[in-house]
């Protein structure tokens, strides 16, 4: 029986120990991202899939100012902006000359970026557990706690409290890793920056206008 009693305190304890470090996860986290009000930085994006061996490489420019206000600039190998104002969202293909304007409510819900952003509960959103690596990266795991979310696990990694890297992996076997420098939490960021003017001649789809 005492042997019985052991084993049952020792179970307690390890899912205890297991809620704790779960709950400290999102914390950790959370606190990371609260860490800064406005962001910005470089980029390089690498996608490849378990259907091919092929990787898309891209590289760019980024700037984030809390809520809901980012601008990504891709540079190579093709032009293209994703800007929002807090209210819009414009996606612009320079070689297509064409822009998508969209509500950048539903936009940044969908999207991982809204963890950079700030936008949502993570402790509702996600189950968060870390890890350190022998880089000395801190390491975040997000598993969605919605199945359709589109992605199965996202990584985020902090190195002396900024942004280091970032890790997509949707539901149809494409990974998506981004890797950050020169990222910057102090330099002030022009508005204006969030602003987007149509090119004139450009194609608009505009999905705002009812």
């Amino acid at each position: 029986m005492k042997t019985l009693n052991l084993y049952c305190c020792a179970i307690l304890l390890l899912s205890m120990a297991q809620s704790s470090f779960a709950q400290t996860g999102a914390q950790s986290l959370q606190a990371h991202l609260q860490g800064y009000q406005q962001l910005s930085g470089q980029f390089t994006q690498l996608i490849s899939s378990e259907k091919s061996t092929h990787t898309q490489t891209s590289t760019g420019s980024f700037w984030v100012i809390k809520p809901n206000k980012f601008r990504w600039h891709y540079i190579t190998p093709y032009i293209q902006q994703i800007i929002s104002n807090g209210t819009k969202v414009w996606i612009y293909d320079e070689d297509l000359e064409q822009v998508s304007i969209k509500q950048a409510s539903n936009t940044i819900a969908s999207s991982p970026l809204a963890i950079i952003l700030g936008s949502g509960s993570l402790g509702e959103l996600f189950e968060v557990t870390t890890l350190i690596d022998k880089e000395g990266l801190e390491w975040f795991n997000l598993v969605p706690k919605n199945e359709d979310s589109g992605f199965e696990l996202i990584k985020l990694a902090f190195q002396h409290g900024k942004l280091s890297r970032m890790l997509l992996n949707d539901s149809f076997g494409q990974r998506t890793r981004l890797l950050f420098s020169d990222v910057a939490v102090h330099t002030p960021i022009d508005e204006q920056l969030f602003e987007f003017e149509v090119p004139e001649g450009a194609d608009v789809f505009d999905e705002t206008v009812n």
